[in-house]
């Protein structure tokens, strides 16, 4: 059975299109100009519909159109791109902007260093499958970090500072009773988890930014290294080991670390 991507990518092809067209534009004509019997009725049925069962084994033998069928760097299946969609929409549906800015500037940047990475090395090497897998998996993490961004300002939108404050300020104004100190010390730990979800997302965008920094810094590195020669400069080493460095603490809160 073809996968998805497969028929999807036959889909956008205008070949494909052409042969659909000429099959069943085939066989009506075949009827309309002879006007078979019921037994080569179903013979020119079923070439036509053997050639359009043909006609995808036959494009996955065409380098171009297996090549469209390989992701790019960061790209995700449609689940996937569907998924980050949705990323997006919540950060910007809670207000954080810098999250948003920072879904956008993620691809960006890891497409960058994969092109600097093709100028580079060539990708049958294995340092250039090193390079490319761990600017991916800092990628990945970082969108698990917004995605942990999402969950916890939406855990956060439940609260009611506001309220909190208030009630808090009516409550020691005329003298604390047995009571009301039971609804304080409530009022106060929940002041103290928004405090402390608020520096778990401040810490989650550091590190998308620490992220954006490390990509950019290893696209210049390697931009600024002859690598093809096998004479690597020791920053282009310093890149790799900071990305690498990078990709192990990334995303340690959507992994439970």
């Amino acid at each position: 059975m073809l996968s998805r991507r497969v028929i999807t990518t036959l889909a956008a092809d205008p070949s494909s299109w052409l042969v659909l067209a000429v099959s069943i534009g085939g066989v009506w004509l075949f009827h309309f100009w002879f006007g078979p019997g019921l037994t080569m009725s179903a013979a020119s049925l079923a070439v036509a519909l053997l050639l359009l069962a043909a006609w995808p084994l036959l494009k996955l033998r065409d380098p171009d159109f297996a090549g469209k069928l390989v992701r790019g760097p960061g790209e995700l299946d449609a689940e996937g791109e569907a998924r980050v969609q949705r990323l997006e929409a919540a950060l910007d549906r809670l207000g954080a902007e810098q999250g948003v800015a920072q879904l956008h500037l993620l691809r960006q940047k890891l497409e960058r260093l994969v092109e600097v990475l093709r100028h580079r090395l060539d990708e049958g090497e294995v340092t250039y499958g090193r390079y490319l897998g761990t600017a991916e998996q800092v990628y990945l993490a970082a969108l698990d970090n917004l995605n942990e961004v999402v969950v916890t300002l939406t855990s956060l939108a439940g609260i009611d500072e506001h309220y909190l404050q208030r009630r808090e300020a009516e409550i020691a104004k005329d003298g604390v009773t047995d009571k009301e100190a039971i609804e304080l010390a409530t009022i106060r730990q929940r002041q103290a988890v928004l405090v402390e979800q608020r520096a778990k997302v401040e810490d989650l965008l550091g590190e998308n930014e620490r992220a954006l920094a490390v990509l950019d810094n290893t696209s210049a590195a390697l931009a600024g290294t002859r690598t093809r020669g096998g004479h690597a400069k020791l920053s282009a080493d310093e890149a790799i080991r900071e990305l690498e460095a990078l990709a192990g603490r990334t995303g340690r809160y959507a992994s439970g670390r």
